[in-house]
């Protein structure tokens, strides 16, 4: 006897789809990708973390204090500002539970100003040269997405923005920004939150990145309400022509106002994707040294000593080079401060002689003498 057996037909990919698999989070944002670069990501093989110093371990220039114009407090960090009051920039060792930082970076009102209609911003700014935005193949039709998270804290609930910028698309000039601009909020104040912004990729023919050492992609946040310079307009979520308004739209407080206000930020990541990984943790000495292609500034003391040829002050008594410790962007802007001649009459100056090497300058009003100077800090800045 010949038995027959059916069953019924089945889809093999919905089947699939329905099925509960224990994935986790990580697995499901491996089923979620679109291409293998983002898989390849996503397993951490090579480097993803674009910006420097997101956990905010390097401060060459120490905390600053009595800030009401554009400065840095943490390396590659600039703080602009404009009639939102005095700040203090330091680091701070409040941080989140999770991630392992061991500081923020604390912008706090210290002295309160006035809300000017026109100019009033606050803003966080990182840039990223023109030559290592590259990977994002912006200007192309295959453009990266970005994603950018970070952790934050302030003593306010509210909304602030998230903007991004190309600040010198290739086809538009240097005063053509391209800008695209994200809604936030803190829903609690005093309370570390986790942020994710993730943007689409700007596939405009002509907007891509210059492939130099200038201003490339650039990131910012906005921690104040803005004036109509810094507004101009609807925030628009997507790539547009920027111009330099739209930034401040979404804010909800003046941060000039009171004393008590602050900002703490730590754990700032821009990666290419659609999917924000565990922060990128590197040593400092190496996060401290790719930092230092931008601003370095001494950590001991000068000591230099020479012999004065003439009795004028225009005229080299000893010229030593000075090597960088790492190449620097561009050619530095180079300062000394403080230190003092023993004495002896000599003066000291540095000249940045290319991005990897200066001299150090010894003159003196003293005729044939023995001069020296001792003490001192240098600096070098090559800033975007």
């Amino acid at each position: 006897m010949t038995v027959k057996i059916t069953k019924p037909k089945i889809n093999v990919r919905e089947e699939l789809n329905d099925l509960k698999k224990p994935t986790g989070i990580a697995g499901e944002a491996m089923l979620r990708a679109d291409t293998p670069q983002e898989q390849f990501n996503l397993i951490g093989a090579g480097r993803r973390r674009m910006n420097l110093n997101g956990a905010m371990q390097v401060f060459q220039r120490g905390n600053v204090t009595g800030v009401s114009v554009t400065t840095f407090g943490a390396d590659r960090y600039n703080i602009q500002l404009a009639s939102a009051g005095t700040i203090a920039l330091t680091e701070d060792a409040d941080v989140p539970t999770e991630g392992g930082f061991q500081s923020s970076y604390k912008i706090a009102c210290t002295a309160t100003g006035t809300l000017n209609s026109t100019t009033t911003h606050l803003l966080m700014i990182h840039r990223l040269e023109g030559q290592d935005s590259q990977c994002t193949n912006f200007g192309k039709p295959n453009a990266s997405s970005l994603t950018l998270s970070f952790w934050i804290k302030s003593n306010r609930a509210g909304d602030f923005s998230v903007n991004f910028e190309n600040e010198f698309p290739v086809g538009g000039g240097s005063s053509a920004d391209r800008g695209y601009q994200v809604k936030q909020t803190l829903n609690q104040a005093d309370t570390w939150e986790y942020k994710v912004v993730t943007i689409e990729g700007d596939p405009t023919a002509g907007n891509s990145f210059s492939n130099n050492t200038l201003k490339g992609l650039c990131f910012e946040i906005s921690l104040s309400k803005g004036g109509s310079t810094y507004v101009g307009g609807v925030p628009k979520p997507y790539w547009h022509d920027l111009g330099n308004n739209e930034r401040s739209t979404h804010n909800t407080h003046f941060f000039g106002d009171s004393t008590s206000n602050y900002y703490k930020i730590t754990g700032v990541q821009l990666e290419l994707g659609k999917v924000a990984t565990p922060f990128e943790h590197r040593s400092y000495g190496e996060e401290l040294a790719l930092c230092q292609r931008y601003f370095y500034q001494s950590s001991g003391s000068i000591y230099v000593a020479g012999q004065s040829y003439a009795a004028n002050n225009s005229v080299d008594g000893l010229r030593v080079p000075w090597n960088f410790p790492v190449t620097m962007r561009a050619n530095p802007a180079t300062s000394v401060s403080g230190g003092s001649d023993g004495g002896s009459g000599a003066s000291l100056q540095i000249i940045a002689d290319s991005p990897e090497v200066a001299s150090i300058n010894l003159r003196s009003t003293n005729s044939v003498t023995a001069v020296w100077w001792q003490g001192g800090t240098i600096t070098a800045d090559a800033e975007l």
